[in-house]
């Protein structure tokens, strides 16, 4: 009998400080981001080290709360950054979750693989990466208009002009080719606003942004070879 009461004597004892260093882990957090939500903290392989994510980011700190470390974490036996892995399954977003109503969309060969890119017409970076796009095939691209007005102070209404365009692919490439817009009215109703509602809320800061349909994300004109390398460890997930 006296040893089952110092057994559950014990164990209340461990769940108490596990309840108390979870306290002081969550207390340093909020301290050092008062001002961005903890989405969550887990173990890692390494012994007294747990991984919170922030905000889309990935930080480490040690079980009793008291020290917080910066990544990446690289597991150097097998070569792999877990630091890397971590931040593409916290940032992905599903594919069947975007608001594809949203984008206009083009065809390339049968379309069979699927991405979706976040685009601003005045981007350079967006002009080389639609360059990239120009040689491949059995694509299909959505492309959802996101104006960097900060930088580009006219791509707002230039991505009006292309929603409002009679034929949106035909206007993008134009834009994309010659810096112009489409010179027909754009007072149609469009998406423009509620795209940059999203992506603020999703943490896409930048363009072109791709979203692969494993829900990946890759950021800036990358190579063809890169994106097929891309595309193809999408298709086996």
């Amino acid at each position: 009998m006296m040893a089952r009461l110092l057994m559950v004597i014990a164990a209340a004892t461990v769940a108490m400080a596990a309840r108390g260093d979870d306290a002081a882990v969550r207390a340093t957090l909020q301290r050092a981001f008062p001002k961005s939500p903890i989405q969550g903290i887990t173990k890692t392989p390494v012994p007294g080290v747990l991984e919170a994510a922030i905000d889309g980011q990935v930080f480490y700190i040690t079980e009793d709360g008291r020290y917080l470390l910066g990544g990446p974490l690289i597991d150097a036996k097998a070569n792999r950054n877990l630091t890397e892995v971590r931040l593409e399954q916290i940032n992905a977003i599903p594919f069947n979750s975007l608001p594809l109503d949203w984008a206009f969309k083009r065809v390339k060969g049968t379309g069979a693989r699927r991405i979706a890119i976040f685009e601003d017409p005045d981007c350079p970076f967006c002009k080389a990466l639609e360059q990239t796009l120009a040689g491949m095939d059995n694509l299909t691209v959505y492309v959802f208009l996101y104006p960097i007005e900060q930088l580009h102070p006219d791509a707002v209404a230039k991505s009006r002009a292309i929603w409002c365009a009679k034929d949106r692919a035909k206007a993008w490439n134009e834009a994309m080719h010659t810096g112009l817009a489409p010179t027909a009215s754009a007072n149609c109703d469009n998406p423009i606003a509620k795209i940059a509602d999203f992506a603020k809320r999703h943490r896409i800061t930048g363009t072109p942004t791709t979203i692969l349909e494993d829900g990946r994300r890759v950021i800036g004109a990358v190579s063809r070879a890169e994106l097929e390398t891309q595309l193809q460890r999408a298709a086996k997930r």
